[in-house]
């Protein structure tokens, strides 16, 4: 029996099959005809026409090889479903607030301290670009299936209440709609009201309904998702800085060729520059609109003091003590200090 011919034959074969793989999988690399879902939780506002801008950029540059869509008011699902898809790969793109990454990449709620971050949306998006504890809390959310193209900024966030806000100790006992940030609930505790955490979807029926006293957010998003219509005061205290990112799913980034993931990068990149823009004019519109709508008052500077003094007792202390949060804490302090001497 002549073994040896057939042997050949067959790995001649295999090598054949393999290669056509091989070819195969490059194929599929090279000319993905992916329809990406970038999901987003607003509806009507900046954060929804940055999404859109990012989608419009990823089919531009891809050459309609990737078509990308965005979908909002959370029709893919709520953020911690979308972000569970993000990672599974179901779900490619999102732009939301870093925070809500903070119960994947526990890290992030670093951004979320009290009184930390510069406000302006710019001004918040240069300081992440030179951060060295934004690029640790990139290599780290790599780690979780989640690829950062970039941070920007939003804007400063205050008080939208049912109450009069003038003090500190007007915030006693106040149920206050939060993300699943640390940094942000223990604050909230340190000046004594009670955070509740809340899908966005569920904030104007809340307020409505007394489930919650107060929402805090930067202007363009309180004004646009409508929450001065159930609310009558709006407290500037501009206590957090939001910072946002463009995230797209780890597990499909890696999957597409190189030159689509340039792509999917330069349009995330210029979605950035987009939302600077976008958002300063947003955050100064929507404050003039507050305005008209409900009384407008700023927190007095002692009161700030006060703020301040019972967060560093607090939640400033609690941070820098976590071994887990803590180095990245310091990393961030040191970033604030380099950029403040610029």
């Amino acid at each position: 029996m002549n073994i040896i011919p057939k042997v050949c034959n067959a790995a001649i074969a295999a090598a054949s099959l393999l290669a056509v793989g091989v070819a195969f999988g490059q194929t599929k690399l090279a000319a993905p005809a992916t329809n990406v879902l970038i999901g987003n939780a607003t509806a009507n506002d900046t954060q929804a026409a940055a999404n859109d801008k990012f989608a419009e950029l990823i089919t531009k540059y891809s050459g309609a090889r990737l078509k990308a869509s965005a979908h909002h008011g959370q029709s893919l699902g709520n953020i911690p479903q979308m972000l569970s898809s993000l990672q599974a790969g179901s779900v490619h793109g999102m732009i939301l607030p870093a925070g809500f990454l903070s119960t994947t990449v526990h890290e992030m709620a670093m951004f979320d301290m009290p009184f930390l971050l510069p406000g302006a949306p710019a001004k918040i998006t240069a300081f992440a670009a030179q951060s060295k504890a934004a690029a640790k809390m990139m290599e780290l959310a790599e780690l979780k299936g989640i690829h950062i193209i970039g941070f920007h900024g939003i804007g400063p966030q205050s008080f939208l209440t049912k109450f009069p806000l003038n003090k500190l100790a007007d915030l006693q006992g106040k149920k206050i709609r939060d993300i699943p940030s640390p940094s942000r609930n223990d604050t909230y505790k340190d000046w004594g009201a009670v955070p509740r955490m809340m899908d966005f979807g569920e904030v104007y029926t809340s307020l409505q309904q007394g489930t919650i006293d107060a929402v805090v957010n930067p202007p363009d998003v309180l004004y646009k998702m409508k929450f001065h219509e159930v609310t009558k005061n709006f407290t500037i205290t501009e206590h957090f800085a939001f910072v946002s990112n463009v995230i797209v799913s780890k597990k499909w980034f890696d999957a597409l060729s190189k030159d689509l993931q340039a792509s999917v990068s330069r349009a995330g990149k210029e979605t950035i520059v987009f939302a600077d823009v976008a958002y300063t004019k947003a955050q100064d519109d929507s404050l003039e609109a507050l305005k008209k709508a409900v009384t407008v008052t700023t927190m007095p500077a002692a009161e700030i003091q006060k703020m301040k003094d019972a967060a560093n007792k607090g939640v400033w202390q609690k941070m820098r003590s976590d071994p887990e949060k803590g180095p990245i804490l310091k990393l961030l302090e040191q970033d604030v200090a380099n950029f403040n001497k610029k």
